[in-house]
């Protein structure tokens, strides 16, 4: 049984302190934030309102948040029920604090520290023992809207009921994913992120590259961040970074790689030259005007950056999964290859070397990576994925020093990290020595594995028919070709409209549309629509559209419920594939818009008539009539707005009242589910409406009009009105409605379908397509 947690405050209100405080309210908790005196407590508030990226999903949450001195409001502390110290990483300072807030705290207030690394041991020195009891670190990364790792690391004398409070509280409130992690210094994901990214540098000062070599090296191609190395360090600072790299040099004398984490000499001369990256905008990289430069390492000089090609990238960048890229690089016999073994395999031996150190298990120190950094493989996935058998023989051959317990794993004949027993995905467990089942939450539907244990329907190249249990399905995206971005395509079409006879006649009674690639899609397949144009197969590109419209008609009116779960991006076309359903229960982090414009178009498969509705009905009781309705969904549209988060896809009209927002995405899928057994009991499909009110032509004009005078102005261009007209017609109803004479939803689709065609037989559109498949960028033309 956990604790509720029904207020919080923060003590300190820099920026971490601020934006954690802003995330409570994210999560609708009263927050007290405070500082030493009222000026730097509203200072630190009014700051978060500023900082991009925005810590707050809708700015009008803030009001939750109170700015609180030590002074006057000490008292108040008794309100909250977890207190959260997050001030300045000096350890006279939070004990000091510590003492003084004691004689207020409520009976049972959990007290929580942000550090990044000091030990629980040294700040609890002197303090009673009830406080201990109490206490421990929660260490949410920056920033902490966005990122999902918290580590919680308990004290010898810590109560489990507060351990489980805060691991229940911030996984299903917050949205956090929980990693255990031991008292060590900089716990698990500093202490593997800072020895990779130092190793890093060490290997290309002896290899003699480049910042952007490197770069490219260690980025996208092989499942991190695009940042990578260098911009990476630039974002955080060079001096945090050599900050954590000393500190675990000064407080691990034993670690075997220590003097890796010593800073090296070039570091330093950038440190006291004042190069410490992104906030002084000098560090590895220097922006002058639109050119980037990078620095070299001898004369920390900037200059142009030179075209990078290794022929181990140009292979690796040849396959589809991201485990096959890393595969490839490690083993390329160029000097890509030599210096990324170097690096992978001194990276997973000094992180084998960590457990039990820093983690009991290896499923800790991988989530970390992949919640804390954005690896999308953890060290031990990344050491399945180029073959432990294979990369150990390796390292023997060449004289390194491979952890005990990877050795004998492979004797045991267990040649996986990772693997599948009986359908159920394991693990192995370096403190047993021996294969488990892999930690499962009930708030959490892993397809993966309901596809090993035999829940697959029905799959083609790019989606799938899933049997989740309590019949339900589940239809999930996987594009062969882009499975990062999820394009709709004809194979998506095609299983959406199986499914409304699927779902029924393999005993399903509801159907969830969702799954758990990177993003839950991007739009439509440009590519194939280019083609077709290039082609002048106007034919097909008018019934792929009228395939694609039918679908989501079938799934909206199909006799059992639908709920759709979007997450990431979801735009255009991939906003048309879920608001089709019932109800949409998205994860907070959703950047979500109907994008057509920026390509030329407009929605085709009945985004146009999703939004219109959604306002209609959220503009209903204020019976302003259909212009504000009108108006409202042609800025959304024409103006191309995405939200930057679901909180604002409502205020958009593309989520609506009624629609669920998840702030932990990993729940998202089995809330979905939820939803869907909610609905079940009584469910009555909609019907289709014949009675949707739209102004017609009078309204259609005053907007062409408007148009035309934008052009004028030079806010936009003669293309933009075309299509901004076309949009116009179709919001208004084109030619058959009036104020007293109302249209159907097909007659809708029907108007956004011949405008969508249309347009693709514009040169101008077609430019534009082709402008964003190359430069990923929409062009004004």
């Amino acid at each position: 049984m956990t604790q509720k947690i029904e207020k919080v405050a923060v003590l300190g209100a820099g920026v971490m302190g601020a934006q954690l405080a802003a995330h409570f309210s994210n999560a609708g908790i009263p927050a007290l934030l405070f500082d030493v005196n009222q000026e730097v407590a509203e200072k630190g508030k009014q700051a978060a309102l500023g900082l991009k990226p925005a810590p707050f999903y809708n700015l009008k949450t803030a009001a939750l948040i109170e700015p609180r001195n030590y002074d006057e409001h000490l008292a108040e502390l008794k309100e909250a029920d977890w207190i959260l110290e997050a001030v300045i990483e000096r350890l006279d300072i939070k004990q000091s604090l510590f003492q003084r807030i004691v004689p207020v705290l409520k009976p049972g207030a959990i007290v929580t520290s942000n550090t990044s690394g000091i030990a629980i041991e040294k700040m609890m020195h002197g303090m009673a023992a009830d406080f201990q009891k109490r206490f421990l670190v929660t260490h949410f990364f920056n920033p902490p809207r966005y990122m999902r790792l918290l580590e919680i690391v308990a004290g010898e004398n810590t109560d489990a009921k507060a351990v489980q409070t805060m691991a229940y509280f911030c996984e299903t409130v917050l949205g956090k994913g929980i990693v255990h992690a031991k008292d060590t210094p900089n716990f698990i994901a500093n202490r593997i992120g800072t020895f990779g990214m130092m190793l890093t540098m060490k290997l290309t000062r002896e290899m003699k590259l480049s910042v952007e070599e490197v770069d490219k090296l260690t980025g996208s191609i092989v499942g991190r961040p695009k940042s990578a190395t260098f911009r990476t360090a630039d974002v955080v600072g060079l001096d945090t970074l050599a900050h954590v790299a000393a500190n675990t040099f000064e407080f691990c004398p034993d670690d075997e790689q220590r003097d890796v984490f010593k800073v090296p000499e070039f570091l330093q001369k950038m440190l006291e030259a004042g190069l410490i990256g992104q906030k002084v905008k000098k560090g590895f990289y220097q922006k002058v005007g639109k050119e980037i430069l990078s620095l070299n390492f001898d004369s920390l000089e900037y200059a142009p950056q030179k075209t990078v090609r290794f022929d181990g990238f140009r292979v690796a960048r040849g396959f589809q999964r991201t485990a096959d890229k890393i595969k490839a690089l490690t083993y390329s016999d160029d000097v890509a290859g030599k210096f990324f073994w170097e690096l992978v395999a001194g990276t997973l031996i000094y992180t084998a070397n960590r457990v039990p150190e820093i983690a009991d298990d290896i499923v800790s120190v991988d989530s970390a990576m992949k919640w804390g950094f954005g690896w999308e493989l953890g060290p031990f996935e990344t050491w399945d994925a180029i073959g432990v058998e294979r990369s150990v023989q390796r390292m023997n051959d060449e004289g390194k020093k491979v952890p005990a317990w990877v050795k004998e794993m492979l004797a045991s004949g267990q040649a996986q990290f990772y693997a599948h027993r009986d359908a159920a995905k394991t693990y192995f467990d370096v403190g047993n020595k021996k294969v488990i089942d892999y930690p499962t939450s009930k708030m959490e539907i892993d397809l993966q594995q309901v596809k090993a244990s035999g829940g697959l329907v029905k799959r083609n190249w790019c989606a799938s028919l899933l049997d989740i249990g309590d019949e339900v399905a589940c239809l999930a995206f996987h594009s062969a070709l882009q499975p990062q971005m999820n394009p709709i395509d004809g194979s998506i079409i095609d299983m959406m409209r199986e499914a409304v006879e699927l779902v029924p006649k393999h005993g399903f009674r509801g159907l969830v549309i969702g799954h758990q690639g990177p993003n839950f899609s991007a739009g439509a397949n440009i590519a194939l629509i280019v083609q077709a144009c290039a082609a002048g197969a106007w034919d097909q590109i008018e019934q792929l559209t009228k395939t694609f419209q039918n679908a989501a008609q079938g799934l909206k009116f199909a006799g059992f419920p639908v709920v759709a779960a979007p997450f990431n991006l979801c735009l255009g076309g991939g906003y048309e594939a879920a608001a089709c359903a019932d109800r949409l229960v998205a994860s907070a982090e959703l950047y979500c818009g109907l994008v057509e414009v920026g390509v030329g178009l407009i929605p085709g498969a009945g985004g146009n008539l999703r939004v219109l509705l959604n306002n209609l009905n959220k503009l209903e009781k204020a019976r302003s009539g259909p212009f504000p309705v009108v108006q409202k969904t042609f800025e959304t549209i024409a103006f191309g707005k995405v939200s930057s988060s679901a909180k604002e896809a409502v205020a958009f009209g593309y989520l609506t009242r009624n629609d669920a927002i998840v702030l932990n995405s990993a729940h998202v899928l089995s809330s979905a589910k939820r939803a869907v057994l909610d609905l079940i009991d009584g469910y009555k499909p909609p019907k289709e409406r014949e009675d949707i009110l739209l102004p017609g032509e009078g309204v259609r004009l005053a907007i062409e009009a408007m148009l035309q005078d934008m052009v004028k102005a030079g806010k936009i261009s003669p293309h933009d009105a075309l299509i901004g007209t076309k949009l116009a017609n179709v919001l208004t109803g084109g030619n058959i409605a009036s104020a007293t004479r109302p249209v159907s939803e097909q007659t809708l689709l029907d108007l956004e379908r011949e405008a969508f065609v249309s347009l693709c037989g514009e040169k101008l559109s077609v430019d534009r397509m082709k402008f964003m498949l190359k430069k990923g960028k929409p062009l004004r033309n």
